[in-house]
């Protein structure tokens, strides 16, 4: 865009600044008495600084307006730039907070269900505990209620078991 705005600078100027050189010939060799000749250049001249100052003019307007294009584009360009950093910046902090709320949750989770593992082996370990208490008490009570009587016969019942097991 900037080089085409130097190119229809450069081709109005050289149309100006040749219209300048035909005029002035085209005076130097009419037929004309000095004066007239001197008053024609000085109009023409001034003729042409008026067109070049309108097209100098226009030049500045429409740089200016494409200064103001480009900065308004570029403006608009690093607002919606802007824009999806902030709503990537968004997704990534919301999905790092999932993640860590998930990470977090599956923790929980996970500690609760140790903790109830840990309280139901506690129950069992108590529950076999109890029941083996209670059996290693029933057979000594049996076995006290029944020793007293005949403790010759358990021991001689003893004697010959253990003579059948070493044989």
């Amino acid at each position: 865009m900037g080089k085409s705005m130097n190119e229809k600078r450069d081709f109005l100027l050289g149309m100006l600044m040749g219209s300048a050189i035909g005029a002035a010939v085209a005076l130097l060799y009419a037929p004309q008495a000095g004066d007239e000749t001197r008053d024609l250049l000085r109009q023409k001249a001034g003729e042409a600084k008026d067109k070049a100052s309108g097209l100098a003019g226009n030049v500045k307007a429409t740089v200016v307006e494409s200064a103001d294009s480009v900065r308004s584009k570029a403006a608009d360009v690093a607002g919606t730039v802007q824009a999806r950093v902030t709503d990537v910046a968004g997704t990534v902090r919301s999905s790092a907070q999932d993640l860590v709320e998930s990470a977090r949750s599956t923790v929980e989770t996970k500690k609760a269900q140790i903790a109830a593992a840990v309280d139901a082996g506690r129950q069992a370990y108590d529950q076999k505990r109890s029941e083996l208490q209670s059996d290693v008490q029933a057979d000594v009570q049996n076995d006290m209620g029944s020793a007293a009587p005949s403790s010759a016969a358990g021991s001689a019942g003893g004697d010959a078991g253990a003579a059948s097991s070493t044989g």
